[in-house]
């Protein structure tokens, strides 16, 4: 079963109203881009995929598809998928980092030849995934508190902030306010986004970065507040520093979103540099090989939560890496009211991937990834094709 074409889209999903994300707050996003990818086999099967794209690389992608991707893989069996990840790493070595998009919409192709979703293919729990409200901007601390109990009203039983101010004080009463609010029972999770942060600035000009001190005192601070994990508190490259905080913070430290290649993670994993690896099936490896890493850090009583923040689409691929894994306990849900919601996430989908009132995403139940795409609703949105 051979593959036939490798097709691409970018597309702008604008959203309701401009959004400052906590990682690059200097200005109000007033879209986000998002690639959408179909792999189609000689026997007319189509496997699809997608992942968000900032800073302009959406262009970047399609044309590494169009002048790489595409000419190495059209011949290929489907099945020959250590093959092409292997290609997929070529072209992330020297073309471009994310190019693992392609390889989630190849495993699409292959669940669906064999009529299964690919948490089936892997042996994985057919169950519902828990998921947790991921909030993307930082807000004042009694806003935040009335946007978790209204998630919370909807299901969700737990929520990740975000956390960017200039004193540990302000960004623990963020964290103060919301667990006054939700209650016990509620887990809630805290993200730093400072595994990129040497180049990002705050609107007046300023950086927003950490040092290991700010790191294990906010984890310290933290501790008292019952918080899950604290995410990305130190740069990603920082290995023995990471390793240092993960061994001495009183609460688990996550990361590894944006540690791109299986070295990477398996460097974070030997390090043992966090309680919580990340990766990302759209943005860090290709999906087959994270399944491998969510073993080797199994094998290590450590967990893998895979990063998800991403439209339906690459939300749907994470969703069936976390139901393979025996070590994941949550699905990152983007979800952030007024502007990050399913209504603009998930447009490119016919059936949205949706929490049910329990706070549980279920595991769809058609083959491969378990989606299929609206084109009709993707096309006014469509930029550019290859």
């Amino acid at each position: 079963m051979r593959i036939r074409d490798v097709r691409a889209r970018l597309i702008e999903l604008p959203y309701p109203r401009p959004f400052r994300p906590s990682w690059a707050p200097e200005g109000g996003h007033r879209s986000m881009s998002a690639v959408i990818v179909e792999v189609e086999t000689e026997d007319g099967i189509v496997g699809v995929s997608g992942g968000d794209m900032g800073h302009g690389t959406g262009p970047i992608l399609l044309e590494a598809i169009r002048t790489w991707l595409r000419p190495q893989l059209v011949g290929l069996d489907i099945f020959e998928t250590q093959g092409i990840a292997n290609r997929l790493r070529y072209v992330a070595e020297y073309v471009f980092p994310r190019p693992w998009v392609v390889g989630v919409a190849v495993w699409d192709a292959v669940g669906k030849a064999c009529g299964q979703p690919l948490h089936r293919l892997w042996g994985g729990d057919p169950s519902p995934v828990r998921a947790y409200a991921s909030f993307g901007e930082v807000r004042g601390a009694q806003q935040r508190a009335e946007d978790a109990l209204r998630v919370v009203e909807e299901g969700f039983t737990g929520i990740k902030l975000r956390v960017h101010a200039d004193t540990i004080a302000e960004d623990v009463a963020q964290v103060a306010a919301v667990r006054e609010a939700v209650g016990p029972d509620v887990a809630l999770m805290v993200d730093a986004n400072q595994a990129a942060a040497s180049w990002r600035y705050r609107p007046d000009g300023t950086r927003m970065i950490w040092d290991f001190d700010r790191a294990l005192a906010t984890a310290r601070e933290l501790a008292d507040l019952d918080v899950a994990w604290l995410e990305e508190p130190l740069g990603r490259h920082d290995y023995r520093s990471l390793r240092e905080l993960t061994a001495a913070s009183p609460i688990p430290i996550a990361g590894g979103e944006h540690n791109r290649g299986f070295g990477h993670l398996v460097h974070l994993l030997e390090d043992d540099c966090f309680n919580i690896y990340q990766p990302d099936a759209n943005e860090s490896e290709e999906i087959g090989a994270l399944r491998m890493f969510g073993m080797m850090a199994a094998a290590r009583q450590r967990k893998v939560i895979p990063h998800a923040w991403a439209t339906g689409l690459g939300v749907a691929g994470n969703l069936q890496l976390c139901a393979s894994l025996p070590n994941c306990e949550w699905l990152e849900y983007p979800y952030d009211p007024p502007v990050i919601v399913p209504d603009v996430f998930h447009v490119m989908l016919t059936r949205p991937l949706l929490p049910d009132a329990s706070g549980n995403v279920p595991l769809p139940e058609g083959p491969g990834i378990g989606v299929e795409l609206d084109h009709a609703a993707m096309e006014p949105l469509t930029v550019q094709q290859v």
